[in-house]
């Protein structure tokens, strides 16, 4: 109903509306009747109704100004060290002065702890990547071609958010080990298709497929239905037939018995 009165130009009668929903007359005066108490939409005359028009979205307030510290945003701050941390040599000391680490430096102290925090996390960051590309390289036993493509990490860590590091290093041993297959081929980058299809080839056929078999094996069974016993009917004899006529004999039995 309120799709249309969307679609339609001007106020519309009950009969407008029944005729363009296909609504029976009750079922349209009751979505009628719901959409008025729900304000969506409001009668213009007897029988007559439009859409309530929307109401106007309340003015968005405005973003507060960020802090500054000493004439600069925190963000600014940052960016700022950032650009010094990757290249000393460009940092401005006359006007800033010595930078962290330097005695008589002026940074403000909310800026230099969050750019240490900074430091310290990307250094843990680096160092567990590190660990992460020696336990890879291991893996090889020898079989690799050192360059940049075996300091790319990301296919391996997104391929970790979903496997365990142990099945990841199991994969890529047996491609690239030569003495568990002598033709291995060496590892040159982790984004090589055949050590990424061999991961989740290996990891879909250890865990996902033995636990889609262990559940569909232990379905509940479904006990059959036990056919409905139709009732047997008997059918009343008539007097021509070989049942009416054994039931007369027994009955005029009984009487000259009696």
């Amino acid at each position: 109903m309120l799709d249309h009165l969307t679609d339609s130009e001007g106020p519309q009668t009950v009969s407008e509306i029944i005729a363009g929903t296909g609504l029976s007359r009750n079922t349209a005066e009751q979505a009628i009747h719901r959409a008025v108490q729900a304000e969506q939409i409001e009668r213009m005359a007897p029988g007559v109704y439009k859409l309530v028009p929307p109401k106007p979205l309340p003015p968005l307030r405005p973003e507060p100004e960020p802090q500054r510290l000493d004439g600069r945003t925190m963000e600014e701050w940052l960016e700022l060290l950032e650009r010094w941390d990757a290249d000393r040599s460009t940092s401005d000391r006359e006007g800033l002065g010595p930078w962290p680490g330097e005695p008589g430096n002026r940074l403000p102290w909310k800026v230099s702890m969050l750019f240490n925090r900074r430091l310290e996390r990307r250094k843990a960051q680096a160092a567990a990547d590190a660990e992460l590309r020696d336990k890879l390289i291991a893996a090889c036993h020898g079989n690799f071609t050192p360059g940049p493509g075996l300091d790319d990490l990301a296919p391996i860590k997104m391929a970790l958010e979903i496997v365990p590091l142990d099945r990841v290093l199991s994969s890529i041993r047996c491609k690239t080990d030569r003495k568990l297959y002598p033709r291995n081929e060496p590892a040159t980058s982790w984004r090589e298709p055949r050590l990424l299809k061999a991961i989740a080839e290996d990891y879909c056929q250890s865990v996902i497929v033995p636990s889609m078999v262990d559940a569909w094996s232990k379905a509940a069974a479904k006990a059959p239905e036990k056919p409905v016993e139709k009732p047997v009917q008997r059918a009343e004899a008539s007097p021509g037939t070989p049942g009416a006529c054994s039931a007369a004999k027994r009955i005029h039995g009984a009487t000259g018995a009696a």
